[in-house]
Parts: C-alpha cells; sequence; structure tokens
C-alpha cells in the first residue's frame, strides 16, 4: 500500500503521472526523439514591427485532473522572443520557453510531500542528476515555436483601451517541443497592450483556456534519477492517473534594446 501511495504523489504535475487511463499496462515504445529547434533570430518584417524580449519571470501552472486527487504545480522561469506588428498582429511570430528545472508540485500541505513528488516528476522528465548531461539540459526546457496567428481585432488601434491596456484575442498555433517530441498545438491567448498602440511598452500574455498536453505523446513515465524506465510503475498506477496535463500560462514581455 505504501508502493501504491508513492507512485500516486510521484505522479506529479506537467508530466509527472503515469500512461492514460484504459492503457495496456505495457510500456509503450519511445516516440522518435528529435533535437530541440534553435532559438529564433527573426527580425522584424518591416519597419513598424517590434521585438518584445520575454521576462525572466512568468507562470505556468500545471493541473492533473485525477480520479485520485488534484495533482498540481508550476514552474517561474521564462525565456524567449517575440516579433510583431501593432497593425498586422496575424504576422506576429516567436518563441516561447519554460525551465521544467523550476518545476515544482504543490498537491498536499505538506511540504515534505510536495518536495518527494517534485523530486519525482524531474525523474520522470529525465532531469535527474545521473541522466547524461546534455540530455538534461535539452529535457530542461520546453519550446513553443508560433507558426501562425490570428488575432481579434487584427489591429491593435482597433482594440478598446481599458485602464491604460488594450486586449487582444490571439489564437497562436504551432509547434510544442517537450522531451525530445515535437507536437503541434494550437493555444488561445489573451494579451494586454500597455501604452501607445504603436509602440506599445508592455504586452501581458495569459491562456485563455488551458492546453492539454499528452503524457504519452512526449513519452513521459516513471524513471529512476539515471532516466531508466521503472518497471512495474505503470501497473501500480493502472488507471488511477488521467493521461492529459492542463496548462496554463501568465508571462510579460517588454519591447528588445535596439543596437
Amino acid at each position: 500500500m505504501r508502493i501504491h501511495k508513492i507512485w500516486i504523489a510521484g505522479a506529479g504535475l506537467l508530466l509527472t503521472a503515469a500512461v492514460a487511463a484504459g492503457c495496456d499496462r505495457k510500456e509503450d515504445p519511445a516516440p522518435t526523439r528529435v533535437a530541440p529547434p534553435s532559438a529564433s533570430s527573426r527580425e522584424p518584417a518591416s519597419a513598424t514591427a517590434a521585438s518584445f524580449a520575454i521576462a525572466d519571470e512568468g507562470s505556468a501552472t500545471f493541473l492533473i485532473d485525477a480520479p485520485l486527487e488534484k495533482i498540481k504545480g508550476r514552474a517561474t522561469r521564462f525565456r524567449g522572443s517575440l516579433t510583431m506588428n501593432p497593425e498586422q498582429l496575424g504576422e506576429a511570430r516567436g518563441q516561447v520557453d519554460v525551465d521544467l528545472a523550476t518545476l515544482e508540485t504543490n498537491t498536499f500541505d505538506d511540504e515534505a510531500k510536495n518536495a518527494k513528488q517534485t523530486e519525482h516528476s524531474h525523474n520522470w522528465l529525465e532531469l535527474g542528476s545521473d541522466v547524461d548531461e546534455k540530455q538534461r539540459g535539452e529535457n530542461q526546457w520546453v519550446r513553443f515555436t508560433i507558426r501562425s496567428v490570428k488575432a481579434t481585432p487584427s489591429a491593435l488601434s482597433q482594440a478598446p483601451e481599458t485602464d491604460g491596456r488594450r486586449r487582444v484575442e490571439i489564437s497562436a498555433e504551432g509547434d510544442l517541443w517537450l522531451h525530445g517530441v515535437s507536437v503541434h498545438e494550437t493555444v488561445k491567448l489573451a494579451a494586454f497592450f500597455t501604452g501607445s498602440p504603436e509602440a506599445p511598452s508592455e504586452l501581458q500574455i495569459t491562456t485563455l483556456e488551458p492546453l492539454a498536453l499528452s503524457l504519452r505523446e512526449h513519452d513521459v513515465k516513471p524513471r529512476d534519477i539515471a532516466g531508466k524506465f521503472l518497471q512495474g510503475a505503470l501497473e501500480q498506477v493502472g488507471d488511477k492517473i488521467v493521461d492529459h496535463v492542463q496548462v496554463s500560462l501568465d508571462f510579460k514581455a517588454t519591447p528588445s534594446s535596439k543596437k
């Protein structure tokens, strides 16, 4: 019984839970790993476009809405860049990275249980101290590369201003790279622009609805500190854990300084 509880506790946030309910309880073949995409160096498309640097601090919260418990946590370090033309927001492109090394779970009132669950979550993501240094460095970051954008309204000057900010709803399509696997995703966002519509001084972005990520698709499953799959762990968790993690984002960006 104690072993079972430990593994339930170990099924922590973003990718700490076991493979989906209804699986055949056999280890799935590992997806083909691909290298993380390189950081974008895309220059503004026109003189009226601007580059924004994503602030280091942000919030990526995670929820696994499992039958036995609500597994929760968050990561707090971001990086990346965005390029956009305030009058043609549909041309916006960029990359947003989240640092999984900052991932901590807060499922329990007991800090010791949260610390153990956090440790397990890092192992499942192959971030343990005995994992090859290069692979651990790659696994550390989740990267969303924006490929296309639909914005309402399409121009910032058309967005009504409230309390000094203009709100735009955005549907961003792109590639989410996580744990060596890239999956096409669509994220619905609200963007709040501070300052003049021609030259915003700050941009805050939040998810309008959580993004659902599949643990199975990204080959996230029970592992030890060296990243080795733990035989029998999936059987212990069984149908107690759902496959999808709900991810919500809240981060800021400011205009990049021009050289």
